[in-house]
């Protein structure tokens, strides 16, 4: 079943005369006119060369109608006596193909998961802080239209209703900021990192500071402006989370071909190994990467145990 499933071209010999070949292999011959017997005397020159071995493998390059052809060849004696061997042949070409529609699958689902954990928070903001602020509202005038109040009950009530729209409101506004900052429409990246710092430095108590050059987003598209926003976003709230800083520094630098940006902060730091599969903190360090690499821009985390971490992004002029 493998022999005739297998993506891998397979061809077996006897006697250097080709005995039977599956489907990879007689598509492969077929579509770039190649010669089994050419193929199969390459590897064994090679093989020659240390008989002792019984599994050879070589890599070549061939010249084919558009362009070149890369093959890995492996070579297996399967009966010595009997002049039985297989040569099975990789293609490249194929391989990363391959390769990347497996990527692009298994980044599909990360993304699916990155907003559908998005449209929970969402949910949860909604349903426990918004909605219940509204409900209690909504509560107060019913017991002012259908109760008998005195005056000073009234405007007690009224008094009441009114801090509670005001503190909904509030968090209708921090919602709408994390989604969406006005003032990166507006003014662009660097206020916009510095209003985002001002306030979560207000939330938290962490000192953040921000250095930039002066108007250091000037040649970044909209697009590029956004990513660093909310990269320099999610590496902040990381820090917060995870690490307990005491300081951390947002850094941004116009240079001649790029804008570059950088978070340090000096909290606990942790092994970046840890963090290579799809779990809890793994998907927001997936999700700036992703951000990031979809405008050809460069990323990098570079993090120890209790030497804090820094998150650093480039990207090219694209204006």
């Amino acid at each position: 079943m493998y022999f005739n499933q297998s993506s891998a071209a397979i061809m077996i010999f006897q006697d250097d005369h080709l005995f039977k070949s599956n489907a990879a292999a007689q598509q492969l011959v077929k579509k770039y006119h190649l010669s089994p017997g050419y193929l199969l005397q390459i590897v064994k020159n090679q093989w020659r060369q240390d008989e002792a071995q019984r599994l050879t493998a070589t890599a070549v390059t061939l010249p084919v109608a558009k362009g070149h052809l890369h093959l890995s060849l492996f070579y297996r004696v399967l009966d010595p006596d009997q002049g039985v061997y297989a040569l099975t042949a990789e293609n490249h070409q194929q391989q990363q193909h391959l390769s990347s529609i497996e990527h692009q699958h298994l980044l599909n689902r990360y993304i699916n998961r990155a907003h559908e954990k998005e449209r929970q928070r969402i949910s949860q903001d909604l349903h426990d802080s918004i909605a219940q602020g509204v409900y209690s509202a909504i509560m107060g005038v019913r017991r002012i239209a259908q109760d008998q109040l005195s005056a000073q009950q009234v405007q007690t009530t009224s008094q009441t209703i009114e801090i509670q729209l005001q503190q909904t409101l509030a968090e209708i506004k921090a919602m709408a900021l994390d989604i969406r900052p006005a003032v990166l429409d507006s003014f662009g990246l660097v206020p916009a990192i510095k209003a985002l710092a001002k306030r979560l430095q207000a939330n938290s108590g962490v000192t953040i500071n921000v250095l930039a050059t002066d108007k250091s987003d000037i040649h970044l598209s909209q697009d590029g402006q956004n990513v660093l926003y909310r990269v320099c976003q999610e590496a902040i709230n990381n820090a917060l989370r995870h690490a307990q800083p005491s300081e951390i520094n947002v850094l941004v630098s116009n240079h001649p071909h790029f804008v570059q940006m950088q978070v340090l902060d000096d909290g606990s730091g942790f092994d970046l190994s840890q963090y290579g599969g799809f779990n809890g903190h793994s998907l927001g360090l997936m999700n700036m990467k992703e951000r990031v690499t979809a405008l050809n821009g460069f990323f990098k985390i570079s993090s120890h145990p209790n030497e804090g971490t820094t998150v650093t992004v480039k990207f090219p002029f694209n204006k």
